[in-house]
């Protein structure tokens, strides 16, 4: 394994990611969804896989419900 497979995404995780397998595509919806990304010799993104991970992660995070009462309302 290369350390640059380790780094970014490979193309059938980029194609998981977005749903596109056209490169231009994907692209697009890298766009929307705020993705940073480089884009190769070959016309086709490349995306960190950290990024990815912290994206993921930190959207995951700020959904869960939490237990603590909204002291909010109260107010």
């Amino acid at each position: 394994m290369s350390l640059l497979s380790i780094l970014f995404l490979s193309s059938q995780e980029l194609t998981d990611l977005t749903d596109y397998k056209i490169p231009k595509a994907q692209i697009r919806w890298l766009d929307k969804n705020n993705y940073p990304y480089e884009i190769a010799a070959s016309g086709k993104p490349k995306v960190l896989r950290e990024y990815v991970m912290r994206k993921l992660m930190t959207i995951s995070l700020s959904s869960t419900p939490t237990n603590e009462p909204n002291f909010d309302a109260i107010r």
